[in-house]
């Protein structure tokens, strides 16, 4: 019977033996950190740094790393930039890998100061800087004006961020216009004295005629009279006459058929057979059309955009061509029932037609700004609002003072500084979050004070 009891004794502490460390193997799993590691620092792409005393000391320490989601650890080591009189120093972390995920291992730093440790995590690579000794990451007591986020929240939102950075933008608008003649290069046909039309040889407005192509056929009482002066003073022998005669006769355009003294489009002809034109008249005006204009119709609210020697993409309406100007003249009047600003762009012809409309692209270099992307902004109605990550899975909601927007970026004014870094994917749900919990009644209005 004793034995009996001894027995069953023995087997219940096998029992119980077995059960407690599978109890602690599971509990282990659980955690998936050993008993005495503390959290030591966060790193993006989800690696948690663990260490036995919760900070990093000159010496040898020992390490835990976990990695969610699960990932390779390809290296992890910690270096120190070169300084005057010394080189660079990179101490690489003793890892055993646990499991997929799971490393540990010790890393034995060489000196106090300024390092940086940096991870590799499947061709990822992820810096932190940080001061040694470190004493780890203090648990942040939870502020009323910010959102805290979870690993597993922040990976079901997507959140992404970016550093805010200076950036070279350019300014870009549409505006409408259309295709004109080019007013400084039309020209006027008259004569220096009166005139009988005899014939227009068909000529109308719109035509277009080449250089030298005729016109009209005129007689000029003037010239009749002229010659039969040339042809008295030639027989009389009279050389000082016959000389004043033919300079007059070159200045009335001797002889019955005028032709056009240049190439272009007919704009008008105001003369027909039969006709008399007094000395002085304007008989036909011609345009030349080999450069035209591009009268650009700009809103108002762009003019000051806009400046002599701004380039423009001109693409003509109903056509797939395009072409490169610069704006050569800003009208001094603006419409004030259409509200915009007349400008002009000089182009060669090519198959344009006058009067068709165009599409305009304006572009000005703004220069280098500080910009975040247009995801990145949320406005509430009343004010333009930006989420700083704080730190991972800590955000906190910032007013900015909004610039120029182009090329889908906008320039911040004021509320950010370069190197703050700011949420630009997930801007959706933690504006959500934030007004679920009143911070922009509450934490936003304190800032604006």
């Amino acid at each position: 019977m004793k034995r009996l009891v001894v027995l069953i004794l023995a087997v219940l502490f096998i029992v119980l033996t077995v059960g407690v460390l599978f109890f602690l193997r599971d509990k282990k799993d659980a955690s998936e950190v050993p008993y005495g590691y503390k959290l030591l620092l966060t790193l993006d792409g989800g690696l948690s740094l663990y260490s036995q005393d919760g900070r990093l000391k000159v010496g040898k320490n020992s390490i835990y790393v976990v990695l969610k989601p699960e990932a390779e650890l390809r290296s992890l080591y910690f270096y120190m930039p070169p300084m005057p009189g010394m080189g660079e120093m990179r101490e690489d972390a003793l890892l055993k890998k646990v499991r997929k995920g799971i490393y540990e291992g010790v890393v034995n730093l060489s000196m106090a100061g300024s390092w940086q440790v940096i991870a590799d995590i499947e061709g990822k690579i992820i810096k932190r800087d940080l001061s040694i000794p470190f004493e780890g990451e203090k648990p942040k007591e939870k502020r009323s004006e910010g959102i805290s986020l979870d690993y597993e929240k922040l990976q079901l939102i997507g959140v992404q961020v970016e550093e805010v950075k200076r950036q070279e933008l350019v300014l870009g608008f549409n505006a409408v216009g259309y295709v004109s003649y080019d007013l400084s290069r039309t020209y006027e046909v008259s004569f220096p004295s009166d005139v009988w039309v005899l014939d227009t040889f068909g000529r109308f407005e719109g035509e277009v005629i080449s250089k030298g192509k005729p016109i009209m056929k005129v007689l000029s009482p003037e010239v009749e009279i002229a010659r039969e002066e040339l042809r008295i003073a030639r027989e009389i022998g009279k050389q000082e006459l016959e000389k004043a005669v033919l300079e007059k006769l070159s200045y009335f355009r001797v002889g019955e058929v005028i032709s056009s003294p240049h190439g272009g489009v007919i704009l008008e002809r105001r003369v027909s057979p039969g006709s008399f034109l007094k000395a002085g008249d304007v008989a036909y005006k011609i345009a030349d059309f080999s450069k035209i204009w591009v009268i650009g119709e700009v809103p108002q609210e762009y003019g000051s955009h806009v400046s002599k020697g701004t380039r423009v993409l001109v693409k003509p309406v109903g056509s797939s061509e395009e072409y490169i100007g610069k704006v050569d003249y800003i009208f001094p009047e603006a419409d004030r029932s259409a509200r915009t600003v007349r400008v002009r762009i000089s182009l060669p012809n090519k198959n344009l037609k006058i009067n068709q409309l165009v599409d305009l692209y304006f572009e000005k270099p703004i220069g280098e700004v500080l910009a975040v992307p247009e995801s990145a902004v949320v406005d509430t109605g009343r004010r333009q609002v930006v989420f700083v990550e704080v730190e991972r899975g800590y955000y906190l909601p910032k007013i900015v003072k909004l610039g120029r927007r182009t090329e889908g970026y906008y320039e911040v004014l004021e509320g950010l500084k370069e190197g703050d870094r700011i949420v630009i994917k997930g801007t959706f749900l933690l504006d959500s979050e934030a007004r679920l919990k009143g911070i922009y009644g509450e934490g936003i209005r304190a800032h604006e004070h």
